[in-house]
């Protein structure tokens, strides 16, 4: 059984040692985790089926995911939670060309360059502009924590590369404006590498020595490239689901946590209720604003102001028998042309048995913060740019294609901007002073991707660890 069929108890005296509210991978990681410790706990996800938006949709011959589409090989955490599910078998690697990437220009798309040589030959940038990234170790050292994303990769690597490579890479990774976001908090990482090394690229050469050094003396084998698992990466949270059982009710949608007598919190659920030593909020912000509200009331608009990107994604296919169609990742867009396609994703090139032979499976991403108004085209609307855009992306009239299905994401990608680590700081502290027992987790905190998301809730169940530790009387 993947969840709860049945209500889990409430209002009858049962003092959980810890309540989730959240069933998306983060939540269902410290639920993991703090089940495997022995802790009595309970989920509590909003939706049918828990999973957030990594779900795998099984329709005829297809598999479409509901969100990512893959991990990196080099998400520590995210293979820790492999591990611990025992599904190493089932993971599957992306194919060789998986490293094609490509960028439009120029009426065209054009491979992103991933080697010295390509880098030399490529016509997506100007020959000054290749000269201009070439000079980034030598460029001053400028961090600053008011950098926006825009500002900082301006200055490490110029206009043109900024405009070319990085923006759509924004738009592809946050659905995000490159002047709201900010470089310290939304590519802490690169960042860091300039504050510390006064150079990105000498910055990345350091951290990635320091970082083989440190997995070899681990005894782990850094993996490279692009990660799914047989049928699709929905078979992650699903496995999570499964292990967990009847530890998660489904449809319930938290409205509360307060804190009670001693140490004990409650959860509350529209007339439902239940009791617990802990609490994990693996939620996210505008949802966690409504649940602290009551009993922190400082803390709502912390939450609210942290902006949320609204996403449509369509799942579509043509028919491509002769292989017309460009072998790779996907695409990226600038945002300088009039096309407003935010890239689109091959996962039929990517990973086997997504699609019938002799078809192609499209994945591509509208809206973002810098088309806020893609949410409200009708899905005509959508089918009819969709294909007009791509006729003219690709050069050729799709045959036999066909949308499978439009998913709209209202609040689909959290924006971190320049403030952001102050913004988590502050309702951190403030958590810790008002509600010690209520832990967060969710991939708002650190960054958007899978990886930031399971880190955070393997440090959740940590810090909810350390806390029932504090009450051992009450743990039992």
């Amino acid at each position: 059984m993947l969840h709860n069929s049945s209500p889990a108890r409430a209002d009858d005296g049962h003092v959980y040692d810890v309540v989730i509210v959240g069933g998306g991978i983060a939540g269902l990681t410290a639920a993991l985790l703090q089940k495997q410790a022995g802790k009595d706990i309970l989920v509590l996800e909003k939706d049918a089926v828990p999973g957030g938006n990594i779900k795998t949709i099984y329709e005829n011959d297809l598999h479409m995911e509901t969100g990512p589409h893959s991990f990196m090989g080099s998400s520590e955490f995210t293979w820790k939670l492999v591990e611990l599910l025992g599904m190493e078998d089932v993971v599957e690697a992306a194919s060789s060309v998986s490293k094609n990437r490509y960028i439009f220009r120029a009426g065209k798309l054009k491979p992103l360059p991933m080697s010295f040589f390509s880098f030399v030959g490529t016509s997506l940038l100007s020959p000054l502009a290749k000269l201009r990234l070439m000079m980034e170790p030598f460029m001053p050292n400028g961090a600053k924590e008011r950098d926006t994303a825009w500002e900082f990769f301006c200055r490490r690597f110029g206009k043109e590369a900024a405009t070319y490579i990085m923006t759509p890479f924004i738009s592809g990774v946050y659905a995000g404006d490159v002047k709201m976001l900010g470089a310290r908090a939304a590519f802490t990482k690169f960042w860091k590498f300039e504050k510390d090394s006064g150079s990105m690229i000498m910055g990345a050469v350091k951290y990635m020595i320091a970082k083989r050094k440190r997995l070899k003396a681990a005894g782990i084998k850094m993996k490279r490239g692009l990660f799914s698992f047989n049928g699709g990466l929905g078979a992650i949270t699903s496995e999570l689901a499964r292990q967990l059982g009847q530890s998660i009710e489904t449809g319930v949608q938290v409205n509360s946590v307060s804190k009670l007598q001693g140490s004990i919190y409650e959860v509350r659920a529209d007339q439902r209720k239940w009791s617990a030593r802990t609490v994990i909020i693996a939620a996210p912000p505008p949802m966690t604003a409504e649940i602290v509200s009551a009993s922190v009331p400082d803390l709502r608009d912390s939450f609210l102001n942290i902006p949320m990107s609204p996403v449509t994604m369509i799942h579509w296919r043509v028919k491509d028998e002769l292989g017309d169609y460009p072998d790779g990742f996907g695409f990226l867009m600038p945002r300088i042309f009039d096309l407003r396609v935010l890239g689109t994703l091959f996962p039929s090139k990517l990973f086997k048995g997504r699609i019938r032979d002799g078809y192609q499976l499209f994945a591509s991403f509208y809206g973002g913060m810098t088309d806020k108004s893609a949410m409200d085209l009708s899905d005509e609307q959508l089918t009819e740019l969709l294909l007009n855009e791509h006729r003219r992306i690709f050069n050729r009239e799709p045959v036999d294609a066909e949308v499978l299905r439009i998913l709209r994401y209202p609040g689909a990608i959290p924006q971190l901007l320049p403030d952001h680590p102050e913004v988590i700081a502050k309702i951190l502290t403030t958590l810790a002073q008002e509600l010690p027992g209520v832990s967060l987790a969710g991939n708002y905190l650190t960054g958007v991707g899978i990886e930031h998301a399971v880190e955070s809730g393997f440090k959740a169940s940590q810090r909810t660890t350390a806390c029932l530790e504090q009450h051992p009387a009450e743990v039992s």
